[in-house]
């Protein structure tokens, strides 16, 4: 009988164990450790900072840090930005990584980013100069003009 008890114990404790794995592994997956690379075929901001069109990394700014703060770099070097998010939930995943954009005529903001087949994001502050264009479009559409703001989504690889 004893043998029994210990054996369900041992079996028990594997268990958890290996499941406490595949969550640890998963989690790691979801989070922005691992940078996003994608090519930006348009100007765009990341919360007061505008950066141009052109190839860029996404991901934590400090790497043994959380997903808090996000870094967005020029692949050649030449831009940077800096800014705080906050985590943003979905029920739908999909198998790459991607970047949502709001877009206002000819202009762009940063608005989420998702690491592949997350649940969890990371959302950006609209920035002051977004707030004033959404303002306009909140504006013109009482006037009776047919303008909006767009959600542009950009698909991306990990590096």
């Amino acid at each position: 009988m004893k043998k029994k008890v210990t054996k369900v114990f041992a079996s028990t404790g594997l268990l958890a164990a290996l499941l406490l794995i595949s969550v640890a592994t998963s989690t790691r997956a979801q989070s922005l450790e691992y940078r996003i690379r994608a090519n930006i075929p348009f100007d765009f901001s990341v919360s007061d900072t505008k950066l141009t069109a052109g190839k860029y990394s996404f991901g934590r700014a400090i790497q043994t840090s959380d997903d808090t703060v996000l870094s967005v770099n020029d692949l050649s070097g030449s831009s940077r930005s800096l800014s705080t998010s906050m985590p943003v939930e979905s029920w739908h995943t999909t198998a790459k990584a991607r970047l949502v954009f709001h877009r206002y005529g000819d202009q762009y903001f940063l608005f989420q980013v998702w690491p592949a087949s997350a649940t969890t994001g990371r959302q950006f502050t609209k920035s002051r100069a977004e707030r004033q264009l959404l303002g306009n479009v909140v504006m013109n559409r009482s006037k009776g003009h047919e303008t909006s703001a767009q959600v542009v989504t950009i698909f991306a690889g990990v590096e």
